[in-house]
């Protein structure tokens, strides 16, 4: 497998300390722990989502100042062209399947706040649900580890995740708890398609996002 380089990131503020909520609020911007909110990734800049609430304005923060302001965003599959999508049938309950679906700028159980903590890795916050993205710790050291959202975990490595940009341009995705990526399961990509952690893939744009 050929080393990928590590990323550098493009910060739009720093969030600075905040106190631990056990549950964030649905539709505010990332408050659990330490981080910095994230407008693009590399040379890759993220997808605004156009949620009610959300004004997408410049940032007049030096480290930023041509980017818009940070997030929400929408994350998409190269190889099936639907966006990470929260299960709206159990979206204010802990464990909630992540999925694809058709991309919808402005569905709020689409759209996704993105930080990157003290450690360098990233979290991922629901919009609409405040849950962050989890990697199932019931069957982490395995394939078909389940993706969905769960409750704001301090030092929770499963709800960590490093992005390396691959050389034809698109990112992979892996948490610090397994040696596995983030994939949509299957070949067919259908409204539904479960996320999941699986071995790496060469070639496999299941396991290619943007």
């Amino acid at each position: 497998m050929t080393k990928m380089k590590r990323l550098m990131v493009t910060v739009a503020a720093t969030a600075g300390l905040f106190g631990l909520v056990a549950v964030p609020q649905a539709g505010a911007a990332p408050t659990d722990g330490k981080g910095t909110a994230v407008t693009s990734i590399g040379d890759l800049k993220l997808r605004p989502a156009k949620v009610a609430g959300v004004q997408q304005k410049k940032s007049t923060n030096t480290m930023a100042a041509a980017a818009v302001d940070p997030g929400p965003y929408l994350i998409e599959s190269v190889a099936f062209g639907r966006c990470w999508d929260a299960d709206l049938n159990t979206i204010n309950a802990n464990g909630t399947k992540v999925q694809l679906w058709d991309c919808n700028d402005t569905a709020a159980n689409q759209a996704w706040w993105l930080t990157q903590n003290p450690e360098g890795y990233f979290r991922f916050q629901n919009y609409q649900s405040g849950r962050y993205l989890d990697a199932d710790a019931n069957s982490i050291g395995k394939n078909g580890t389940k993706i969905q959202l769960w409750d704001f975990q301090a030092g929770g490595k499963n709800q960590w995740w490093s992005l390396t940009e691959i050389p034809e341009g698109y990112l992979r995705q892996q948490t610090p708890a397994s040696p596995r990526y983030l994939t949509a399961e299957g070949s067919v990509g259908a409204n539904g398609t479960r996320l999941q952690l699986w071995d790496f893939i060469a070639g496999g744009k299941s396991q290619w996002w943007f």
